[in-house]
C-alpha cells in the first residue's frame, strides 16, 4: 500500500509545478494552494505575526476616503506570495483554478467579488497587499477570501494595462496543527519543515490527531546534494536522525523515508524539506 501511495504522491508533486522563470531568492510556495501552471514568484514575505485586516467586502468611498465595506481583524502568521502569470492566460482562468483547489479542500467561502464590484484596484494593490505591481484594470480583477481549519487565504488576481496578469495570495495561519491536519486530509500531503528537522511538539499533535481519525502517515525526507548519490546519503542520515527523535519522544506509528534529491520540485531552493504524507485510511 505504502509503495503505491508513495509513488503516486511523488508523481503528483513532480507534475503539478511547472516554473517558466526563476522565483525571487528565498521564495517558496505555500503547501495549501499550488501555483498556476508556469507562474513564478515576483514578491514574497515570509510568515510574520500580524494583526491582519481581513477583507469581507469590496472597496467603497465615503466622504472622499476609500475603505473596505466590511472587514474582520484576525491575528496570525501572515505569508504573502505574488506570482507573475505566463502571457496568454486570463484573470478568470487563474481565479477559477485557485477556487477549484479551495473547493476540493471544502474551504468556507467568506467573500468574493469581480470587476468594478471589488472597487479600486489601486487600493487593493497598495493599501491591502502592499505591492504596487498588482494595480491593474478594475474590470478584470477578482478577489476571494476563504477559510480552512487553522488558516485563511485571500486571493487577488489582476491584469495590468500592459496585459500582464498577476496573482497574489495572503495566507494567515492561526493554528498550525489544525491547518496541517486539514491539508493532509484534503491533499494527501503537507510540508512539515524546510531547512530544519521537524518540530517534534507539533508533529506529536499531528500524529495524535491523525491516529484518532485512523489516517496512516509517513515522513518523507528530501535533501539537496552536489550529486544524487551525496543527496541520497545525506537524506538517509537525516531520516535516521528523525527516527531517533521520534523514539526519544515516544512517537510511534510513523514511518520515515528518504528520496534524496529525486523530486526537485519539492525542494525548490531549499536544502532540506520534510513532507508528511498520508496513506489510505484504515477504516
Amino acid at each position: 500500500m505504502w509503495f503505491t501511495r508513495f509513488v503516486s504522491v511523488l508523481l503528483l508533486m513532480c507534475s503539478s509545478i511547472v516554473i517558466a522563470e526563476d522565483d525571487i531568492s528565498g521564495a517558496s510556495d505555500d503547501s495549501l494552494i499550488e501555483r498556476f501552471r508556469g507562474s513564478w514568484i515576483v514578491n514574497y514575505q515570509p510568515p510574520l505575526l500580524t494583526d491582519y485586516s481581513l477583507a469581507l467586502g469590496g472597496v467603497e468611498k465615503v466622504n472622499g476616503v476609500e475603505r473596505l465595506e466590511r472587514e474582520e481583524r484576525i491575528s496570525g502568521y501572515l505569508k504573502r506570495i505574488s506570482y507573475r502569470v505566463p502571457d496568454g492566460n486570463t484573470t478568470r482562468t487563474v481565479f477559477n483554478e485557485f477556487k477549484e483547489q479551495l473547493d476540493k479542500l471544502n474551504a468556507e467561502l467568506l467573500f468574493t467579488c469581480h470587476g468594478r464590484g471589488c472597487g479600486s484596484s489601486n487600493y487593493w494593490a497598495n493599501d491591502i497587499f502592499g505591492f504596487s505591481k498588482l494595480y491593474g484594470v478594475e474590470q478584470s480583477q477578482y478577489v476571494m477570501a476563504a477559510r480552512l481549519p487553522g488558516v485563511t487565504a485571500v486571493i487577488y488576481v489582476t491584469e495590468r494595462g500592459n496585459r500582464r496578469v498577476y496573482a497574489h495570495i495572503d495566507f494567515i495561519e492561526t493554528d498550525a496543527a489544525a491547518r496541517m491536519v486539514a491539508t493532509i486530509k484534503g491533499k494527501g500531503y503537507v510540508e512539515l519543515s524546510t531547512n530544519a528537522l521537524p518540530d517534534m511538539d507539533l508533529l506529536k499533535k499531528l500524529v495524535d490527531q491523525l491516529k484518532k481519525d485512523n489516517v496512516d502517515i509517513a515522513l518523507v525526507v528530501h535533501h539537496q546534494g552536489e550529486t544524487l548519490a551525496t543527496a541520497n546519503e545525506i537524506g538517509i542520515s537525516k531520516a535516521d536522525e528523525i527516527r531517533r527523535l521520534l523514539s526519544m519522544r515516544q512517537i510511534s506509528g510513523v514511518e520515515v523515508f528518504s528520496v534524496g534529491a529525486l523530486v526537485p520540485s519539492v525542494l525548490n531552493q531549499n536544502q532540506l524539506t520534510v513532507m508528511l504524507v498520508s496513506g489510505a485510511s484504515s477504516l
